[in-house]
């Protein structure tokens, strides 16, 4: 039966066994594998962000605490800055722990906490109206009986939350090592099961057909020596059975060839010879009404449709891709080239598999200059797609990988300046906060970087509600007031005439607040920053603009990118360059768009899209 097979499909056949092999192993190893990192995932990951979110979030309010009784003797504006940088700390790692809630008691832990938090800022707030007013007794008493009470509430809330993922991080651990002693002996023995059978049925496929390939070879060579009287005789009905029967017919006609004179050789070799010319690629030609006059094989399967049921049809009669017919009506009315940008990739699916293209349009113009044709290539870019993919899962793989060795390190720092191993001296306690400073903005970028990739993979939770654009404001003004102030800087927000957008009212706070610091951090005293948000059509569109120093415009196109800093911020330390890049997959995700307008010395306007409310 296998000799009856064409030799494509016994190489198949062959590969098919193998691939099977080698996924039974992948499947025994992923499910292994899967199931010791759900376990490690529970411990390093789910658990482990939770618990080192509940330690920032204690560890900045009590800062603010301390913050308070400072602003109680005196000296407020240190008292206001200390507060204000870990009230932003706090509500970064609380943004982070309710994105990573793993434990059904962590959901109403972290709304408890977040409530207790603004009713702490509230009475912060009352206290620094009683301040205006000089009423030191009052400030006192209004601190004991209300601040202080409510601090206390959010701090024990705060470390509830910590035990809670301390005990499911122990838990977790139990579950692990009991997986990884399974998963070690379970893969070996269906590895070693596997190769076996692969090497036997590979060495079984292969002499079927090698065997009869050496015998073609055999015979080959002894027609070269001009022996064409041979035949070969291999009763397989495989390609190489059909090669051997064109063989034995060659054989036959150079046999009938040698009788003929030269002349007539040449002219039978003359009718034979033809050109056959293929684009791997999908094409088609239109004309200037937008009929399609050609189009390959390739597009042909693309498009699932027969070329002689199209042509001389509209474009749009055939194919329903209104994004290729607005490049050609375009390339039509410019009488350019429109090729090689993001929004010209379109994404196809065959047989369960997503396929992206990247569409260009060339003109054909008369000798007057006129475009009376349309050449549209698709340019199959999926294995990019792929490359771009992978790139994001090693980002990410990374950044786990680098997770552990820095929390390891900034612990043993830390417990070296508290003095636990033994006393340091100045000089060495001065190296040693340099090096935390490091570990910590190590940190910082891997969280980032951790955030992008989650984003990137569509993992990133996000809370859509029907939320009023002022309250979006005011919320991320706030944090700012103090420090735009002291810089002389107008932070100023227009009206919205009540404009709402459905969103998540955190991640969109998120990317207002970073617009700002960065807006901050180019502009001098005398400069303003503005947000303002406008309807336009079924998009509200939010901007943040400032007359600070603007952007050069080569990096305008790319600061959107991961890792960008402009011009002179290479040499400076203004973080990772991650910042804008997050908040554009965060704009992405909410199915809207963002994009920066600015002249150097004149000032800069980042504008970014959202739906309005359903």
């Amino acid at each position: 039966m296998i000799r009856n097979l064409s030799l494509k499909t016994k190489i198949l056949l062959g590969y098919i066994v193998i691939i099977l092999i080698t996924i039974g192993v992948a499947l025994w190893s992923i499910s292994n594998f899967m199931t010791l990192n759900e376990a490690i995932h529970d411990i390093m990951v789910e658990n482990y962000r939770s618990v080192i979110a509940a330690e920032k979030m204690v560890e900045s309010l009590e800062r603010q605490d301390s913050a308070e009784l400072i602003f109680i003797f005196g000296q407020k504006d240190k008292a206001l800055d200390i507060f204000q940088e870990n009230q932003m700390q706090f509500m970064k790692y609380l943004s982070r722990a309710e994105d990573n809630i793993t434990i059904p008691d962590e959901e109403k832990i972290i709304k408890d906490i977040n409530e207790g938090y603004q009713a702490y800022l509230d009475k912060f707030w009352n206290l620094r109206q009683l301040a205006n007013e000089n009423q030191i007794q009052k400030i006192q008493d209004y601190y004991l009986e209300e601040s202080m009470p409510q601090f206390e509430k959010v701090k024990n809330e705060t470390r509830k939350l910590l035990m809670v993922n301390q005990e499911h991080m122990k838990e977790s651990q139990q579950k692990a090592n009991n997986n990884a002693s399974q998963a070690i002996y379970s893969t070996i023995v269906f590895s070693v099961l596997a190769v076996i059978l692969a090497i036997v049925l590979g060495i079984y496929i292969s002499n079927l057909i090698i065997r009869p390939t050496k015998r073609l070879t055999e015979i080959v060579k002894e027609v070269a020596d001009g022996d064409l009287e041979q035949v070969i005789e291999i009763d397989t009905k495989d390609e190489i059975g059909e090669l051997a029967a064109e063989f034995n017919s060659m054989t036959q006609r150079l046999r009938e060839y040698e009788e003929m004179n030269v002349s007539k050789l040449i002219a039978e070799k003359n009718k034979s010879e033809g050109i056959v010319k293929s684009i791997s690629s999908p094409l088609l030609v239109t004309d200037d009404e937008n009929k399609i006059l050609l189009i390959n094989p390739r597009a042909e399967k693309l498009f699932k449709l027969e070329e002689e049921d199209v042509l001389g049809n509209h474009f749009l009669e055939t194919i329903k891709e209104e994004r290729i017919f607005s490049l050609i009506s375009e390339t039509l009315s410019s009488g350019s080239e429109q090729s090689g940008k993001d929004s010209r990739v379109i994404k196809f699916e065959q047989k369960n598999k997503e396929l992206y293209f990247r569409v260009t349009t060339t003109p054909v113009k008369n000798k007057s200059g006129d475009t009376k044709l349309v050449v549209t290539l698709l340019d199959d870019i999926t294995h990019l797609k792929e490359v771009d993919e992978m790139k994001s899962e090693f980002v990410s793989m990374v950044s786990h990988e680098f997770r552990t060795p820095l929390t390891s390190m900034n612990m043993g720092i830390s417990m070296l300046l508290e003095g636990s191993i033994g006393e340091v001296n100045d000089n060495q306690k001065e190296l040693l906060e340099v090096a935390k400073e490091d570990c910590e903005r190590l940190n910082n970028l891997v969280d980032d970087l951790l955030d992008l990739s989650k984003i990137e993979s569509g993992e990133i939770n996000l809370e859509f509600d029907n939320i009023q654009v002022e309250k979006i404001f005011e919320a991320s003004i706030k944090p700012f007031v103090d420090q735009a102030e002291n810089k002389g800087v107008e932070l100023v927000a227009e009206g919205t005439d009540n404009l709402a957008v459905h969103a998540d009212l955190n991640k969109i706070t998120w990317v207002i607040t970073n617009l700002i610091g960065n807006a901050l951090r180019y502009t001098n005293s005398g400069d303003q920053i503005k947000l303002s948000a406008e309807k336009k059509g079924h998009k509200v569109h939010i901007s943040v603009t400032d007359t600070g120093e603007g952007i050069p415009k080569e990096y305008q196109h790319k600061i959107f990118d991961k890792f960008v800093r402009v011009g002179g911020d290479k040499d400076k330390d203004t973080g990772s360059g991650l910042g804008l890049a997050i908040s554009k997959e965060m704009i992405e995700a909410h199915g809207g768009r963002i994009w920066v307008e600015s002249e150097v010395g004149e000032g800069t306007r980042f504008t970014f899209t959202l739906k309005l409310p359903k």
